[in-house]
């Protein structure tokens, strides 16, 4: 783990540009109030019945290491973070249901998260063939039960109509 957690020369973690979503700027500014001074927050800092407006859009990703690269196990999806990803995948791998054209990506942004205990961004289209409509804004912030070695991925979503479809014509009514 490197000491480089996104911090601004003030000592203050940084939002990711383009999480520009309200809901983003709240799970950010409650992580940011659970942050320990030069520590990251772990999950036993979190209480779900400060952010019960939140909890719908949360997932909880289990840090695993072992040989090679690291693994995510879903500890915990939200009901709107189900429903726009298609399903309630608590307990599984995400390499293990995730289509494979698309993990390398997310395992990039989630193994940079724990590598440098930064939050990261991004919108992209989901991977899904029965969610091709829409694309999903994520918010992923490290947890780190010892203040240091991120071991829970907290990520919010958003989902939003897939940008190839936002300027599509509709069809006449």
């Amino acid at each position: 783990m490197t000491s480089d957690r996104n911090i601004s020369p003030a000592g203050d973690p940084t939002l990711p540009a383009g999480a520009t979503h309200p809901r983003f700027g709240d799970i950010f500014a409650y992580w940011r109030r659970k942050t320990p001074p030069g520590r990251l927050p772990g999950r036993q800092h979190l209480d779900p019945l400060e952010i019960p407006q939140l909890l719908r859009h949360v997932a909880l990703y289990d840090v695993v290491r072992g040989e090679g690269a690291l693994r995510f196990r879903t500890r915990l999806v939200g009901t709107a973070a189900a429903e726009a990803l298609g399903a309630d995948n608590t307990g599984r791998f995400v390499d293990d249901i995730m289509p494979a054209h698309a993990y390398p990506d997310f395992l990039a942004a989630y193994t940079d998260v724990v590598e440098n205990g930064r939050p990261h961004y991004w919108e992209r289209p989901l991977p899904f063939a029965n969610r091709d409509f829409l694309a999903i804004q994520r918010l992923a912030l490290p947890l780190a039960a010892d203040g240091t070695t991120v071991d829970v991925v907290l990520a919010c979503y958003v989902a939003v109509v897939h940008p190839a479809l936002k300027n599509r014509p509709r069809a006449a009514d």
